[in-house]
């Protein structure tokens, strides 16, 4: 009985070589899709966006330097997922499907081609979020709280949108036990850090644009509405929150399968999904990157959810919904 249940889980295993392998290539060729249907290029800035991002549009190589740097830009988010995964142990088995699920949503949306302003404030959000994880029930982690404001600030020179994320960074202080008045004062130091020297630099360029123009925009909210959409548009999102939403009711429903720790850390990525979704609804013209945002907590959630489960329908759910993702962005690039 013992040796059937053993072969049972290994001829059903997703987290294989050969799975990694397939997974990756399919990713780089969702790119190349990209690259030949010119999806996204080129890159314009806007005129309600931070100064910088439109000063680096404005600066943006050829086709080929723009989609290397989105392509770089992309595995660099994976790899920052898979290291936060593996040194937060988020999931109890060694994987590396924290790192393919996040490549396969940005490579599978054509919207994310080749790059957005959220490529950048990626990297700041899940490198703030190890330091409110690494955090957990120290209260005198001032330096903690510091680092992550000030990296959400940075990300927010590029996309303003991301200060709505130190809020519940604030809630996951409070959920982590280490929300105290000086951890709330160093984060508020790490803001007005980074905006101190945007001041100095206003003030030396005698223009304020830098400093007014990202926040008139923060608060300008406008409903995403559906005027315009392709139904088959909505495909990859739906299938991502599908699989997000599965993935976060068996964690729900399995949370005592899991230390303390680990079920308060998965419980605020649901959190931040939750909220990355909201505001993905209430800012229609950052909507994309919000989603884009959205695929860090999806991605570790679904590899969650696909390394602790077995089964065959576990296994045929995993290779339909690649094949669906993979499919969707064929034929939305056959539209395009």
């Amino acid at each position: 009985m013992s040796r059937s249940a053993s072969y049972y889980r290994q001829r059903y295993q997703i987290s294989t070589k050969a799975t990694y392998s397939y997974m990756f290539v399919a990713c780089l060729f969702c790119w190349l899709l990209g690259y030949f249907t010119s999806a996204g290029y080129p890159v314009y800035g806007e005129v309600t966006a931070p100064p910088l991002w439109n000063a680096l549009c404005a600066r943006m190589p050829s086709k080929s330097g723009t989609y290397l740097i989105g392509l770089l830009l992309m595995l660099g988010g994976a790899f920052f997922v898979h290291r936060a995964n593996y040194a937060l142990m988020l999931i109890r088995e060694k994987s590396y499907l924290p790192f393919l699920f996040y490549a396969l949503f940005i490579s599978t949306n054509p919207d994310f081609f080749p790059l957005k302003a959220s490529s950048v404030g990626v990297f700041c959000l899940i490198l703030a979020l190890y330091q409110l994880f690494t955090a957990y029930h120290d209260p005198y982690s001032v330096e903690k709280a510091f680092n992550a404001a000030l990296l959400i600030g940075i990300g927010s020179l590029l996309w303003v949108y991301i200060l709505w994320f130190l809020p519940l960074f604030w809630l996951g202080m409070y959920n982590f036990r280490c929300l105290t008045l000086r951890t709330i004062c160093a984060s508020l130091v790490g803001i007005s850090t980074v905006y101190w020297f945007v001041l100095g630099w206003c003030v030396y360029a005698h223009d304020f644009t830098p400093l007014t123009l990202p926040f008139t925009t923060l608060f300008k909210m406008r409903l995403l509405t559906m005027v315009g959409i392709d139904l088959i548009d909505w495909f990859q999102i739906i299938l991502i929150a599908c699989l997000s939403v599965i993935a976060s009711l068996n964690i729900l429903t399995h949370e005592y399968e899991d230390n303390l720790r680990t079920r308060q850390f998965l419980s605020f990525l649901i959190m931040l999904l939750t909220w990355s979704f909201g505001q993905f609804f209430l800012y229609e013209q950052s909507s994309e990157e919000f989603l884009a945002i959205g695929c860090v907590p999806a991605a570790i959630l679904t590899a969650h959810f696909f390394t602790v489960k077995r089964g065959k329908y576990i296994f045929g759910l995993f290779h339909i919904a690649l094949l669906l993702f993979i499919s969707l962005l064929i034929i939305r690039l056959w539209n395009f």
